[in-house]
């Protein structure tokens, strides 16, 4: 059931749906319908809609200020499923995406692998008006759940060689100085790596309910691997990002090694100390670049003879 600081949305929501012939179904999934993990009051609300015409409806402005005063919205993907969705914030901070589907798609989305994972954490029918709704429970069980097998070695070896590339292109921009470039690197692209890494070898223990692209990581991951998070992100500083980069390094390297002895993969230990190798060189630039110039220190005058003085003067 969804938090009551969304019933007047859902009920408006509702009424509108019946009436417009156009939707042809409509359901709310994420933590609004879990009861595992369920929502709480930082939860946004997110509804799925069947429409005969998902662009149209995408498009169009003006059906969502029906269900109460709007702040602002846009359109983005959505997370799984490949199609679109209108992300609305009305007031008092109640956060609705609305993600549009077209009205025949329903048991192309319970195939989906990220799909079905989402639906099989919990939904609630709104509207079904031609049944196809009905149909879920056993499209869902006839969809293979994926296993905790996590990437493939083609995945894996990719995934590392983009990981150690990127790191030597991130000490090259803090060598030539742009520090806002690197700093994105460093906490955005290559954390995104990390953070995939982390998954994979999460999925090694059974009992890890390890969820994508890092939500509720903080549950997951081992504590080990959490406790050297901190120190893998970087202030903005040229130094700083130099030393956050190897922390990020030295984790990834640790978990990649393990998660390819674990599938019996060989890892490329010459490629990363090929890379490493490269790095520190470069870093090593870095940290003498911003250091101050030091001049060397005037030698003190030794004390005057004021004896050898007066006898000069005499």
């Amino acid at each position: 059931m969804w938090a009551p600081r969304y019933g007047s949305i859902v009920d408006r929501f509702r009424a509108w749906a019946t009436e417009d012939t156009a939707v042809r179904a409509a359901l709310i999934v994420g933590s609004q319908a879990r009861t595992v993990e369920p929502a709480d009051e930082w939860s946004d609300l997110d509804l799925v809609i069947f429409h005969l015409y998902p662009d149209q409806l995408l498009g169009a402005t003006d059906w969502f200020g029906r269900f109460g005063p709007v702040v602002l919205s846009m359109i983005e993907p959505t997370a799984v499923g490949g199609g679109r969705e209108r992300r609305v914030l009305y007031e008092g901070g109640r956060d609705v995406d609305f993600s549009v589907f077209p009205a025949f798609s329903i048991p192309f989305l319970a195939d989906n692998a990220e799909g079905a994972s989402v639906l099989r954490r919990g939904f609630e029918v709104l509207l079904d008006k031609d049944g196809q709704l009905a149909r879920l429970p056993s499209l869902l069980s006839a969809t293979p759940v994926p296993g905790s097998g996590g990437p493939s070695e083609e995945e894996f070896d990719a995934s590392v060689a983009d990981f150690w590339y990127h790191v030597l292109w991130t000490a090259k921009k803090l060598r030539r100085g742009e520090i806002w470039i690197a700093k994105m690197a460093c906490d955005g692209y290559l954390k995104r790596l990390l953070g995939r890494m982390i998954e994979w070898h999460s999925m090694a223990d059974p009992a890890a309910e390890v969820r994508h692209e890092g939500r509720f990581l903080d549950r997951w991951a081992p504590a080990s691997v959490r406790a050297r998070l901190p120190g893998t992100f970087a202030r903005y500083d040229r130094n700083d990002i130099a030393r956050a980069l190897l922390e990020t390094g030295g984790l990834f390297s640790e978990l990649a090694r393990a998660t390819a002895g674990n599938r019996g993969w060989v890892y490329p230990a010459e490629t990363e100390s090929a890379v490493r190798a490269l790095v520190v060189g470069t870093l090593g630039d870095v940290r003498r670049s911003d250091r101050p110039r030091r001049t060397a220190p005037a030698p003190d005058r030794p004390p005057r003879d004021r004896r050898a003085a007066r006898g000069t003067q005499a």
